[in-house]
């Protein structure tokens, strides 16, 4: 299935037929610069058997850079976005050294149940097995400071609603504000959605702390996006993508967004290299 993804990329066939040129290319010049003929090799074929034998080595050549490019490309590969070096590989962001981000909905409730959070989500894992005492972690959020932060809390029902994208951090990780939360449903538009990772990348150039981050692929859970059909994996990777490029932030740390097996076997990943 994951091979089948890079059959059908046109561009990691550009890329492979455009280095397959330049070796050609440069394997002219070669024979050029160094006086030697063809003519002896060639003998007196015809011009068509010529041409179909420089096609069929050029044809050999492509298909081997492209099984290269592939083989490089399967596990992951590394991007410069402005400056921002950005690996995207498969991983448990758990096992990271570095800001592990985790997200939470705005009012970060902590209470793992299966109703407010799943056992089985992200976060829920990280509340089940990463947090000690609970107590300390909820008066950690109930605490945090708004005076460093253009993007502040507001208060509903006595209850602390904080901006999408808005981080706190906690021992090693970042805990982000990723979703909506009503009637029990984690939920946001595609507009909340970019605009939670444009405050996002900004909150993490504030408090990385010249740290490596690792974030998992934002909202390929169960988060529900309202009005808007199912987003593919490929579309929530390019969209983080595009808006780190477009947020302007300065980060002089690696960025790694880590992909479940399942979300690996999802996405071309040699296509996120043309992503602009």
């Amino acid at each position: 299935m994951k091979f089948v993804h890079y059959i059908n990329s046109p561009l990691l066939w550009k890329d492979s037929t455009n280095t397959a040129f330049a070796i050609l290319a440069g394997i002219e010049t070669l024979f050029a610069v160094s006086a030697i003929s063809l003519e002896k090799f060639w003998g007196d074929y015809s011009w068509i058997i010529k041409l179909l034998f420089v096609i069929v080595i050029f044809l050999i050549i492509d298909v081997v850079i492209f099984i290269i490019k592939h083989s490089l490309a399967k596990d992951g590969i590394s991007l410069n976005i402005r400056g921002i070096k950005v690996n995207i590989r498969k991983g448990d962001i758990f096992k990271a050294n570095g800001w592990k981000v985790i997200a939470f909905n705005e009012y970060f409730d902590t209470q793992v149940d299966d109703i407010i959070i799943a056992h089985n989500t992200l976060n829920g894992k990280f509340i089940d097995n990463y947090v000690a005492d609970i107590n300390e972690l909820n008066k950690i959020i109930s605490s945090e400071n708004d005076d460093n932060t253009s993007f502040k809390r507001r208060t509903r029902n006595n209850r602390s609603i904080f901006p999408l994208g808005r981080i706190i951090r906690y021992k090693d990780y970042m805990l982000l504000a990723f979703t909506h939360f009503d009637n029990n449903q984690a939920h946001l538009t595609q507009k909340d959605y970019e605009n939670c990772l444009r405050v996002m990348w900004a909150e993490i150039s504030r408090t990385y702390a010249n740290k490596p981050i690792f974030i998992p692929l934002l909202g390929s859970g169960i988060t529900r996006f309202d009005g808007t059909p199912h987003k593919s994996n490929f579309d929530l990777l390019r969209c983080m993508l595009c808006t780190l490029r477009t947020s302007g932030v300065n980060i002089n740390q690696t960025i790694t967004i880590l992909l479940t097996e399942e979300a690996m076997q999802s996405i071309n990943i040699y296509e996120i290299k043309g992503v602009k």
